[in-house]
């Protein structure tokens, strides 16, 4: 991931909707394979809007906006529930991750 991400950062889809805030950053200890959906590392986001916490895949941050403190996503907002983004992955629940804080 390139993009510098700060705590509380908003997070906005690629179709401009509101997802959440930045919280922090899980990684996951085991061998990554995104093929089948089985990222190295994911964003938590909480969306203060509808009460759900996002892990989002640090795959599809696209960029941060300097000007505005935005991360935007390459994803749209139905792309994150078709996805599940709002389940815990199994690697985190199960204690099998580094947690990263963020800056800021």
């Amino acid at each position: 991931m390139e993009t510098e991400i700060y705590k509380r950062d908003e997070v906005w889809t690629a179709d401009e909707q509101r997802l959440g805030i930045a919280l922090q950053l899980f990684h996951r200890i085991e061998e990554s394979n995104p093929a089948l959906q089985l990222y190295a590392s994911y964003l938590e986001v909480d969306d203060f809007d509808y009460g759900e916490i996002f892990y989002v895949p640090t795959d599809f941050v696209a960029e941060r906006q300097v000007e505005t403190g935005r991360i935007l996503l390459s994803k749209k907002r139905d792309d994150a529930m078709r996805l599940t983004w709002f389940r815990m992955p199994d690697f985190v629940a199960q204690g099998q991750s580094r947690k990263e804080a963020l800056p800021g």
